[in-house]
């Protein structure tokens, strides 16, 4: 019985130890170190907790029959029945056979081929945006085998474990299109945690040890030893393959013990792909971190048994273990949730009140303690953010697709504020059976006070220019929360496709396959005539020319570069290069990392000074005495917006220069 009870929630529990590994492993990390006993500590608490969990549940029927009249299924879930069981007649088996088959043969040929179209892409130079390099033949093989997939669920009977399979193998494509065309890596953050990750796995810990990121570091360490796989693969692939494989089932588990349309039922995990997916894209703490907030939603949301909501907890302390931002959401849905379950009536409206004012004030608190300690001053302008409600825009200057991609992109924020007011309004007008999603309301309400207060904060602790990130942020989590808000109309738009004759649902059925192509366009940097998001990958130029300068140096030095160099002397050196600050003779204290360091290295300002001001000698003189060393070098990048006036600049003053990849980077060496 066992046996088979885990075997048809296998992926549910694949969550559940995925959680368990990374709260257990942050605890004995933070607590201890994670060298082999840390790791077989960890593994054992999460092992003795998994058995437990498994045991404790596996009397539960999660297999609900839904042949049953709605008056006699659980009571204890709060279903939208939509009316449209048995609406479609089961074709001859013979014939719905072989169409099944023969569609499954052309997905598996279009995914190959969009695969293999990306495999080509793959470059080490660096890029703005993947599409630079990806042929548009890639879009044409992926939407084709998006439709033939959209098809096939809507046209065919419900194969529900091949159906997700396939559904997992397409958001898999879909968010790992960074990781096959990125050859060295994608974004700066990964870079910096690949390296504390490394240095873990050498020494058992890295000092300070913070509160946060753990639950990240925790899960790779763990599955390096256990796989022997290398630490920078496991770190590119860990969000976009959790992703791709836990959220489709989870999405299809809610629904399914929602709602009464199997159709509907797997094709909505596929569908929601219209909505950009850049969470998912690359491995990050804060990534990591959305994953357990959207599995705790998910899974909470349809809790049926007291006993459930520990795993609830389990999701939410594993997102808290990565990232507070998302895990202190997390956590307080789990406590309404508590609350909600709870035969203690008299008491439920004052705990709902107390968890929304500790909601409401735990971000801005944490980080106005953040900023304090920081030691910046407290002089600086407070963060902003864009604006929420923006106007309808309708793009025309460019051609058909392209205008047609940022009609989409420019006006998404109008179409997600419209998908949530109408999922308000049919849960408002079904009540009785979704009270229980207004919980995540109570959250949502509660994170914005949390974004009004935060706004009034100055972020001192961060580079100017990303201030607005955590604000922008908080805006996020409050979608993520409202998630249920955003499924209701989806589902029923979907339910009102499906039901309409051939004429009508082929054309719409094509568009929705449209849509998600646009959205995997959006989901990544771009850089076309409508939108530049002017950052550079780390390229192989790079690579060459932090080797080259260690090459050249005598003895210790500093490099003042943009953070894409800086991503590859992580990527080739780690941190194995540190000044102390007061070596310097300026009475500051702590450890200066060779290279500049955006979020929080105190060479990047100096950089700033270089290629924004001047690349005077002076500045430079003052780098060095900051970490107190005799030779340093600048780096300046061939598509730095001011690149000629800066070249000529600079050699007027550097002792020596010269050129890497043909011109595309110089480097200029001080001495003292």
């Amino acid at each position: 019985m066992m046996e088979k009870y885990f075997g048809k929630n296998c992926l549910y529990f694949l969550a559940v130890l995925t959680g368990l590994i990374s709260f257990f492993g942050a605890a004995i990390y933070r607590l201890y170190r994670l060298n082999n006993i840390g790791i077989i500590i960890s593994l054992a608490l999460s092992g003795f907790c998994f058995i437990i969990i498994l045991y404790k549940l596996k009397k539960k029927n999660h297999d609900y029959d839904y042949k049953l009249s709605p008056p006699q299924r659980d009571p204890a879930h709060y279903k939208l029945y939509y009316k449209v069981a048995g609406k479609y007649p089961k074709p001859e088996r013979k014939k719905n056979g072989y169409l099944f088959f023969i569609s499954i043969l052309f997905y598996g040929l279009s995914f190959c081929l969009a695969t293999y179209t990306l495999s080509k892409a793959r470059a080490a130079f660096a890029l703005i945006s993947p599409w630079e390099v990806v042929s548009s033949h890639f879009f044409i093989f992926y939407g084709l085998a998006t439709l033939i997939l959209i098809f096939a669920i809507a046209l065919f009977q419900p194969q529900k474990k091949i159906f997700l399979l396939l559904i997992s193998l397409n958001c898999f494509l879909s968010l790992s299109v960074a990781v096959i065309v990125y050859k060295i890596g994608y974004g700066f953050d990964p870079f910096i945690h690949q390296a504390t990750a490394a240095l873990i796995d050498k020494i058992g810990a890295v000092y300070p040890k913070p509160f946060y990121y753990l639950g990240q570091y925790s899960l790779i360490i763990i599955l390096h030893k256990i796989t022997a796989l290398p630490i920078v693969w496991l770190d590119k692939l860990l969000v976009p393959a959790l992703a791709a494989i836990l959220l489709p089932n989870a999405i299809f588990q809610f629904l399914k013990k929602c709602f009464s349309h199997d159709k509907v039922n797997l094709l909505l995990p596929l569908a929601i792909l219209v909505l950009p997916f850049s969470f998912f894209i690359a491995t990050t703490p804060q990534n990591l971190a959305y994953l357990f907030l959207f599995l705790a939603i998910l899974y909470g949301l349809t809790v049926s048994e007291r006993k459930e909501l520990a795993i609830i907890y389990i999701f939410a302390l594993a997102s808290l273990a990565c990232h507070p931002l998302a895990g202190l959401p997390a956590l307080f849905f789990a406590l309404t949730l508590t609350a909600y379950h709870s035969n203690k009536d008299r008491l439920k409206k004052y705990f709902y009140i107390l968890v929304f004012i500790f909601s409401s004030l735990s971000l801005p608190l944490a980080f106005y303690f953040v900023n304090k300690n920081s030691g910046a001053s407290d002089l600086a302008e407070t963060a902003t953010t864009s604006d929420i409600l923006e106007k309808i825009t309708i793009p025309g200057r460019e051609n058909f697709i392209l205008n047609f991609i940022y009609l989409y992109a420019f006006n998404l924020k109008t179409i997600i504020i419209i998908l949530i007011l109408s999922g308000l309004f049919i849960a408002y007008r079904n009540r009785q059976n979704c009270k229980i999603y207004f919980l995540n309301l109570i959250i949502a309400i509660s994170l914005a006070v949390a974004y009004i207060l935060t706004s009034r904060l100055p972020f001192n602790f961060l580079i100017s220019y990303e201030r607005s990130d955590y604000l922008e942020r908080i805006l996020s989590l409050i979608v993520i929360i409202l998630l249920p808000f955003i499924i209701i109309p989806l589902y029923g738009l979907l339910e009102k496709i499906l039901e309409q004759k051939k004429v009508v649902k082929i054309p719409l059925l094509i568009f929705l396959a449209i849509l998600i192509t646009t959205s995997l366009y959006l989901s990544y940097p771009r850089f076309d005539r409508y939108f530049n998001s002017h950052g550079y990958s780390t390229g192989q130029n790079d690579i060459a020319t932090v080797n080259w300068i260690a090459n050249d140096a005598s003895g210790d030095y500093i490099v003042l570069a943009n953070q894409q160099v800086s991503a590859a002397a992580l990527r080739e050196f780690g941190f194995s290069h540190y000044y102390p600050l007061d070596k310097g003779g300026e009475g500051n204290s702590g450890d200066i990392y060779f290279y500049p360091i955006p979020t929080g290295g105190a060479l990047y300002q100096y950089y700033l000074d270089m290629v924004y001001k001047k690349p005077a000698r002076d500045t430079m003189d003052a780098a060095m005495d900051l970490a107190g060393v005799k030779q340093s070098y600048f780096v300046l990048n061939k598509y730095w917006w001011a690149f000629p006036k800066i070249l000529a600049e600079a050699k007027l003053e550097a002792d020596s220069w010269t050129e890497i990849g043909d011109g595309e980077i110089y480097i200029f060496k001080y001495l003292k």
